[in-house]
């Protein structure tokens, strides 16, 4: 077992190596670069390193073929994020604390390492026509809300802003802002590397969402509220 883990992450460092060296360089930056351009699917996505943290922050931003309501309710969906999410092995909710903010609980498969989990609260500001325009999920952690499974890290830095703006077409633009941290003792270039491949394959894991009809087709009232009455 031991000479195969060995393998493993030779094999693994190997396969990084080249893509080390370009991360070291753009890790020297603290303005955004573009990690990832699909035009295709008009998603962008962006690193960036923050003054005193050794992981990278990220940006997305996209232009969804899907309406605000459907975004909202595959987001407040949480049972069934764990089917888009990166990693994300299970989702759970934990409390519906009002109509504008609940708590819910996130566990991510993590290569050659132990788990991570989450717990996240999720406050909403709901799009108000005229007003804002848009509409805001915050995701933040709050890691000492819940015990901590055996055999699991948890993860006490997670800070995300999920903008939804509505479009003429209807469309839907998305900007999203994040940094996570997933503690334990993963060297910082390795979390880098996965930080760079997670925010591209959480937005194609929700583009497909969209094509649902269960979320194409909106059940109202949503588990939350996402609009302004």
């Amino acid at each position: 077992m031991k000479i195969l883990l060995c393998l493993v992450l030779v094999i693994f460092s190997i396969s990084v190596y080249a893509d080390q060296d370009d991360l070291n360089t753009l890790q020297k930056q603290q303005d955004w670069y573009i990690v990832k351009q699909d035009k295709t699917r008009n998603i962008t996505t962006y690193a960036k390193r923050e003054d005193g943290k050794s992981i990278l922050s990220f940006k997305i931003e996209a232009t969804v073929d899907a309406s605000l309501a459907t975004l909202a309710s595959i987001h407040f969906d949480v049972a069934n994020i764990k089917k888009w999410y990166w990693e994300t092995l299970e989702s759970t909710l934990i409390s519906k604390v009002s109509d504008t903010e609940y708590i819910y609980y996130l566990r991510f498969k993590t290569p050659l390492a132990p788990d991570r989990d989450a717990v996240l609260k999720a406050t909403i500001e709901p799009y108000q026509m005229g007003h804002n325009n848009y509409m805001l999920l915050s995701l933040k952690a709050v890691p000492s809300a819940l015990p901590i499974p055996d055999n699991v890290t948890r993860v006490v830095a997670f800070d995300m802003d999920i903008k939804f703006t509505p479009l003429v077409d209807g469309k839907t633009k998305m900007d999203v802002q994040g940094h996570v941290d997933p503690s334990g003792h993963l060297p910082a270039w390795t979390v880098n590397l996965f930080q760079h491949q997670a925010p591209y394959a959480t937005m194609v894991g929700l583009y497909r969402m969209t094509k649902r009809p269960e979320y194409q087709k909106v059940s109202y009232p949503l588990a939350f509220r996402y609009m302004q009455q």
